[in-house]
């Protein structure tokens, strides 16, 4: 049953004839966030998330884990990836015109996850090992929680929605 809901809804499904690279931002932002998850995933077994271990932590990842540094340097590097083509594909959809008439809720989700895509990439700064500073204001563990929960699961939510709405509306016709 699964096998056969998979083939109907994702395999057997045709790419609109005309789709350039530039029309799949939005499926590339999904395996941007992906790439971001299974990084992060990583990283959560040797992050420490206290002012005074913080630093220690990401050193260990970095010099005495195998690969730890390329996990490490794709986790820090891959939000501003993900934030460039969640930006072309809203200007792709804003220039088109395709937020219009049915598709407006696509609109709405999708600025909604430019939004938290933002807010994930501010919370990792503030994880970052040179602003320590920051954490006199808003409490470490916080601001880890957030990151590694919180806006995560909004944005699986609205990921959800989006895609959901993408599969009832089309691209540009029902898909």
């Amino acid at each position: 049953m699964v096998r056969e809901l998979i083939e109907t809804n994702i395999t057997r499904r045709l790419i609109p004839k005309g789709l350039s690279w530039f029309g799949c931002m939005g499926g590339l932002s999904l395996v941007a966030f992906m790439i971001q998850l299974g990084t992060g995933v990583f990283l959560m077994f040797y992050f420490i998330p206290s002012a005074t271990e913080a630093d220690a932590s990401i050193q260990k990842v970095s010099h005495s884990i195998p690969y730890g540094w390329l996990i490490h340097r794709v986790h820090a590097v891959g939000p501003h990836v993900m934030i460039g083509m969640v930006l072309s594909h809203m200007f792709r959809i804003l220039f088109k015109g395709i937020y219009r008439h049915p598709r407006e809720l696509h609109w709405v989700s999708g600025a909604c996850l430019l939004i938290l895509t933002l807010v994930m990439y501010y919370t990792g700064y503030l994880l970052s090992a040179g602003n320590r500073s920051n954490y006199s204001v808003i409490p470490i563990t916080f601001i880890y929680a957030l990151h590694i929960a919180g806006i995560p699961l909004a944005m699986g939510l609205f990921m959800g929605m989006h895609f959901f709405m993408v599969r009832k509306t089309g691209i540009y016709e029902p898909l």
